[in-house]
C-alpha cells in the first residue's frame, strides 16, 4: 500500500502540497533531496526537506519506493497541511508567497529556541562591557541546572525562584570560609547582579527571536514579571579622613642604595592615589588613557560610562599647582598621553593591579584594612559634603554622575566645569592646605 502512495493532498482554493524528487539535481555524494513542492492558484514554489534518497530507494520514473522514506514525506505533507488549516484561503486574496510567509512564521513558533546555547553565542559577538560577569553568570546558571541545554519555555518564573535561593546558599557559603579566614566580608553583590545578568540574557533572546511586526512570537514568556529581585547591597565606605589623605602624601618614598626613587608599586600607589583625589577622584582606566591636557586641565571621557552617555562622559578637571611636580615627573615624553604609564604597564588592569598592590602596603604602615584606589573618590565626595558644604548636586556633576531627573535638560546644556573645579579646588585646600602650605615630598 505504502509503495503505491503518491502523496497528493489538497485544501480549499486549490492548495496542495506534495513530495517530489528533481531528476537534474544530484548531490555531489550522489543524493536527492526530496522537496515538497506547493501549489497554489497555479503558482509553483518548493520547500527542501531533511530527507535524502538514492537512485536504489526510486522507481525508475524517479518516484519513492522505499517504505521508510514514503512514510516520512507522508509525516512532512500531513505537516504542511495542518499548518495551512487556519489559513482563510476561500475568501482572501493570499498569493503563494503570502503562504509560504504563513508557513515559515508557524514553523518558527514550533521550533524550539535553546536558551543556553543563545547564551554562548551573545557572549563570543557582544561588546558589551562587564562581558565577563555575564559569563560568570552563565557558568553559575549551568552549575546550577547541572546541564547545559534549557529551552526557552523552560525558563519560568519557578526557576528563577530557585535559582535566586541557590544564589543566596552559595554567598552564604563564601561568607562562611571568609569568616573562617578573617577576611574581608565583601558587600553581597551576587544575588542582584547575576539575576541582573540572566534578566538581560533573556529579553536579549526575546529581541532576537521575537519579530511584532510579523506577530512571530517565539518567547512568550516572561519569567521577570513580578518577580523581586533583590537590590545590591550598598557599596562598602571606602572614605578616609582628612588625616589619613595627609599621612599618604606625607609618606617618604622608598629609596634606592644610590639616594634614587626606586619604582615600585609603593611609589606608584601613593603617587597616584594623589593624583586621583586631586582629579577629583578620576579612575586608574583614566588616568591611564587620557590624552588631552590644554591650558593647565585636563580633559578626559569616562572609560566605566562614555558608552551610555551622549556626552561620552566628557570631563574637565584644572590640574591644581599641588600636583605640577606629578605632573613632570609622569609625564609621556611621545606627548602620545598625558601621563607615562602605558609605557610602563601593558594594560591598564596591570596598572590598576600594581596601584592597589601598593596601597595594601601602604595600608599595613597606615593600619587602614583593603586600602583601595577607589577610596580617593569616595574620600572626595564624602570630604566634599561633610567637611567643605559642598551641595550634593556639585558633587555629583564633579563624580560625571547622570542625574536621571536632569538627563533631558542636560542635553541642552554644554558644561563648563568652572563649579565642579572651583569645589575642588576646596577640596584639596581643605585637606592638603593652602598652596603656600603645602608639604611637597622631593620629587625628582
Amino acid at each position: 500500500m505504502l509503495a503505491n502512495c503518491w502523496w497528493k493532498n489538497t485544501i480549499p482554493n486549490m492548495l496542495t502540497f506534495k513530495a517530489e524528487i528533481r531528476k537534474n539535481e544530484m548531490k555531489v555524494g550522489g543524493t536527492f533531496n526530496v522537496k515538497i513542492r506547493v501549489t497554489y492558484n497555479r503558482e509553483v514554489k518548493r520547500l527542501a526537506t531533511h530527507i535524502f534518497v538514492r537512485t536504489e530507494d526510486l522507481t525508475k520514473d524517479f518516484k519513492l519506493k522505499n517504505p521508510k522514506y514514503i512514510k516520512e514525506a507522508d509525516k512532512l505533507v500531513r505537516y504542511y497541511e495542518e499548518l495551512c488549516m487556519g489559513l482563510p484561503l476561500e475568501a482572501s486574496n493570499l498569493t503563494l508567497n503570502d503562504v509560504l510567509d504563513y508557513i515559515q512564521k508557524e514553523k518558527e513558533k514550533n521550533t524550539p529556541i535553546d536558551f543556553i546555547q543563545f547564551c554562548k553565542d551573545w557572549l563570543t559577538t557582544t561588546e558589551v562591557k562587564g562581558k565577563r560577569n555575564y559569563q560568570t553568570t552563565l557558568n553559575t546558571f549551568i552549575a546550577f541546572l547541572g546541564k547545559d541545554k534549557l529551552n526557552t519555555n523552560q525558563v519560568t518564573k519557578l526557576l528563577m525562584m530557585e535559582f535566586m535561593e541557590y544564589l543566596h546558599k552559595k554567598r552564604a557559603k563564601q561568607v562562611a570560609e571568609l569568616q573562617k579566614k578573617g577576611k574581608r566580608i565583601p558587600s553581597n553583590r551576587m544575588v542582584s547582579l547575576y539575576m541582573g545578568s540572566i534578566r538581560h540574557l533573556f529579553n536579549e533572546a526575546k529581541k532576537k527571536y521575537n519579530d511584532y511586526d510579523r506577530n512571530v512570537i517565539r518567547i512568550p514568556n516572561s519569567p521577570f514579571e513580578n518577580l523581586e529581585i533583590p537590590k545590591q547591597e550598598a557599596t562598602r565606605k571606602r572614605a578616609l579622613s582628612v588625616e589619613l589623605i595627609k599621612k599618604i602624601w606625607e609618606l617618604p618614598y622608598i629609596i634606592n642604595t644610590n639616594g634614587r626613587e626606586r619604582l615600585s608599586p609603593f611609589n606608584l600607589a601613593k603617587d597616584c592615589f594623589i593624583l586621583s583625589f586631586c582629579l577629583i577622584g578620576i579612575n586608574s582606566a583614566d588616568l591611564y588613557n587620557c590624552t588631552e591636557m590644554e591650558g593647565g586641565s585636563i580633559t578626559y571621557y569616562r572609560t566605566k560610562t562614555t558608552d551610555r552617555r551622549l556626552d561620552k562622559a566628557k570631563m574637565k578637571v584644572d590640574v591644581l599647582p599641588i600636583l605640577l611636580p606629578l605632573l613632570k615627573k609622569y609625564e609621556d615624553y611621545t606627548h602620545q598621553r598625558v601621563f607615562c604609564f602605558y609605557h610602563l604597564y601593558s594594560t591598564y588592569k596591570n596598572f590598576n593591579r600594581a596601584i592597589n598592590a601598593g596601597l595594601k602596603e601602604i595600608g599595613k604602615i597606615l593600619k587602614v584594612d583593603d586600602l583601595e584606589y577607589y577610596a580617593a573618590r569616595h574620600s572626595w565626595a564624602t570630604i566634599a559634603v561633610n567637611k567643605v558644604s559642598i551641595n550634593k548636586y556639585t558633587v555629583h556633576a564633579a563624580l560625571n554622575h547622570i542625574d536621571e531627573s536632569m538627563r533631558v535638560t542636560d542635553i541642552y546644556i554644554e558644561r563648563d566645569f568652572k563649579i565642579e573645579n572651583e569645589a575642588n579646588r576646596k577640596v584639596v585646600e581643605y585637606v592638603l592646605g593652602s598652596q603656600g602650605e603645602l608639604f611637597s615630598p622631593e620629587v625628582e
